[in-house]
């Protein structure tokens, strides 16, 4: 817990400016010196708020930059299994190893060192900043001394999931090559990089509480780094925050370190140059969406080969640069359809395959033959439908049942209700459908280092199949692979789709162990080879599971959901490795209780600390689509309510210091986990912060909606 208490002050606190001279005068050159002070007074603390400390907890690697003894900046990466960084404190965070090979600031980690870290999460395209100064060193443990944090907007950042891969002591790793030049093997990387870091300081006294260093990142379509020589490189600066904390770094030293990542390989490119601003004249034409440029003249060149254990998903690239006016030429017909205006894109119907008589599985391609969206397995795409004789297409939302290859989706529908009725009747190869990008938060987590047990039962099986095969394709050649365990429930084997799919995995992979029920059977009755008369129990996952850590992933009714999940707390599996998502109205409340939260009613006006919700589902109501819905705590914010109810909401910061999110609210309260940063005009709330609160009925002009 934080050992601030919840009168904590709120933004900058201290009587000095939280920005040292020379961002002011490069704040001053953009115009922009009366918004910065203001925006950053308000958004920058001298400690962390609880949201950024859960925040870098729950990544796998954090970006660093420091200064080596000679006073050159780097950029630096440490990485580790998720957890690596912690905070003991709302002013402490806590490094514990994740050192990589080739780091340029080996040996600098020392009491006193100044220190910038951003926590990125690309998935979601997060980050959370925090400069400060080494406390003290114990082994690979650094403790860090927070003097300045605040967050980042969600702009520029490529979405890419990593998968973190342990390396053993005895990984056999080539020395870091050092040149004062780039190689053509250089130039490639950086003729394809979508995504940099950049490294920068000011740490003479005369800055004061701005004193320090800095690590940003930096990102772009490829092609964004032009490589003019072997010595030199020109890249856009694009809108930002408008801190101008490098740039104001790089007027006052121009020294910086440069990180790039190979993301194919784990290569690292660490690159010390001297940086040169480029504020106007005609060839920041040659740059789409740059405000400015900055030439960077190479004095040292490092690669670390294979440095960084992860894999990584597919690219997304940041919805800024999927325009015509920012695509490269060379790379346009391999990106998909610009996400301009609607959200909704046109997909064609490839094929129709029935998986039992009630469950039939659609196949989706792009209509233009550019690679689809990646997705998360356990995802889902929202679709929507012209169902005859209503006024507006029926919106629903279908996890997506196979594995992500960017050019096909399969969805595999129960006919049950109006809205899959509709699919199982009118849909047939070659027609087309309306379908959002796929979201969602009921994910698999492939970087935990736990056994991973699949639990579902009837149409349930969606998501798990999915996560199935994601698992499976993550096996490491001549590794021996980690034991998955799934279980399925259904009425007879006739009524489970995949049933021989899954039959044929587990007779093809040893580490796979495939349970199945057959609830309709009786016991005596001879079931299937393969099956188990009887329903999936707590008592049958006992019976097959041997003793280990697990993470859970259960989907299913209502019924099953409530029992599953509250027969696992009862054999004190922790409620944080217990993961559900649930089909038709389920009622699984988790156990740990909701903390209080500062509350604002839609006049914006402070209210007394309250329980966040009552102990059932709080009604939200979309008044646009006309849609009432359930929240519970495990919903998260409105935001994330919204994006996994498929409804489209502006949001940026996600750390309520933006106001992107703003939206109108009509009656009613919203609480917030903690005080937000952006201006909230009266009449509005902050969903990307805000919760709705028990007993009450909000209705939002924005989203719409009704608490």
């Amino acid at each position: 817990m934080s050992s601030l208490s919840s009168s904590a002050p709120r933004g900058w606190d201290a009587a000095e400016s939280p920005f040292h001279a020379a961002e002011i005068v490069a704040q001053r050159r953009a115009g922009v010196t009366e918004e910065a002070a203001s925006n950053g007074r308000r958004g920058i603390r001298r400690h962390m708020p609880d949201q950024h400390r859960q925040f870098f907890s729950e990544q796998p690697f954090m970006v660093f930059g420091g200064l080596d003894a000679n006073g050159q900046p780097w950029a630096t990466l440490r990485a580790a299994e998720a957890g690596f960084v912690s905070s003991p404190d709302a002013r402490t965070l806590r490094i514990d190893g994740g050192v990589l090979p080739g780091d340029p600031l080996a040996g600098r980690w020392q009491p006193g060192m100044m220190i910038g870290g951003l926590g990125l999460q690309a998935q979601t395209r997060r980050r959370n900043r925090v400069n400060g100064v080494v406390s003290s060193v114990e082994g690979d443990t650094v403790m860090l001394e927070v003097m300045q944090s605040f967050g980042n907007c969600a702009k520029y950042i490529q979405s890419r999931t990593p998968t973190f891969v342990a390396r053993g002591e005895t990984s056999t790793r080539t020395p870091v090559e050092t040149a004062t030049q780039l190689s053509d093997a250089d130039r490639a990387l950086l003729a394809n990089a979508d995504t940099f870091f950049i490294a920068s300081a000011n740490v003479g006294e005369e800055a004061g509480p701005a004193r320090g260093a800095d690590v940003s990142h930096r990102g772009g379509m490829p092609g964004f780094v032009r490589i003019d020589d072997a010595t030199t490189l020109t890249t856009p600066d694009f809108s930002g925050n408008r801190f101008f904390n490098t740039l104001g770094n790089l007027l006052h030293n121009p020294r910086v370190g440069l990180l790039f990542v190979d993301f194919a390989s784990g290569d690292l490119l660490y690159v010390a140059a001297l940086a040169e601003i480029v504020w106007d004249g005609p060839e920041l034409a040659d740059f789409p969406l740059a405000e400015r440029l900055v030439r960077f003249r190479i004095t040292e060149v490092r690669r670390s080969r294979k440095a960084l254990p992860f894999r990584w998903s597919e690219v997304a690239y940041a919805p800024q640069f999927v325009t015509a006016a920012s695509v490269p030429a060379s790379l346009s017909d391999s990106l998909p359809t610009p996400s301009l205006g609607s959200p909704w894109k046109k997909l064609r119907i490839a094929a129709v395959h029935d998986e039992t008589p009630m469950i039939r599985s659609f196949y989706f391609e792009s209509t233009d033959g550019a690679p689809l969206p990646a997705y998360e397995p356990g995802q889902y795409l929202p679709i929507r439908v012209p169902v005859d004789g209503l006024d507006k297409p029926l919106t629903r939302a279908y996890t997506l049942s196979d594995a992500s290859n960017r050019q096909q989706y399969r969805i595999t529908v129960k006919r049950d209700g109006v809205g899959s009725s509709w699919l199982h009747e009118r849909f047939a190869a070659g027609m087309q459908v309306e379908a959002m990008a796929p979201r969602g938060a009921f994910t698999y987590d492939s970087a935990s280092p736990r056994l991973a047990v699949f639990i579902s039962a009837g149409i349930g099986i969606t998501p798990m199949i999915t996560m199935l095969h994601h698992a499976m394709a993550a096996y490491e050649p001549q590794t021996p692979p980690k034991p998955l365990y799934f279980f399925h429930g259904a009425r007879s084997d006739g009524d489970r789709p995949f049933s021989a799919h899954l039959r044929e995995l587990a007779s093809h992979h040893p580490a796979v162990s495939i349970h199945l029920f057959d609830s309709a059977a009786a016991p005596a009755t001879h079931a299937p080879s393969g099956t188990v008369p009887g329903r999936v129990s707590v008592a049958e996952i006992k019976r097959a599971l041997p003793f280990d850590d697990y993470d859970f992933y259960l989907c299913g009714p209502e019924s099953f959901m409530r029992e599953l999940y509250e027969g696992l707390r009862a054999l004190n599996v922790a409620d944080s490795r217990i993961r559900f998502e649930a089909f038709g109205p389920a009622t699984v409340k988790r156990t740990p209780a909701i903390p209080p939260a500062v509350q604002q009613d839609a006049r914006g006006a402070q209210l007394a600390n309250v329980p966040e919700s009552a102990e059932g589902g709080i009604p939200v109501t979309f008044a646009r689509s006309h849609r009432t819905v359930q929240w519970r705590p495990k919903d998260g914010t409105l935001l994330e309510f919204a994006e996994a109810c498929g409804i489209a909401a502006q949001s940026s910061c996600r750390s309520g210091m933006c106001g992107t999110c703003s939206t109108r609210v009509l009656n009613g309260h919203v609480a917030y986990e903690e005080p937000t940063d952006a201006a909230i005009d009266a009449g509005h709330a902050l969903i990307c912060m805000g919760r709705p609160v028990a007993g009450d009925a909000v209705a939002t002009d924005g989203l719409s909606l009704e608490l």
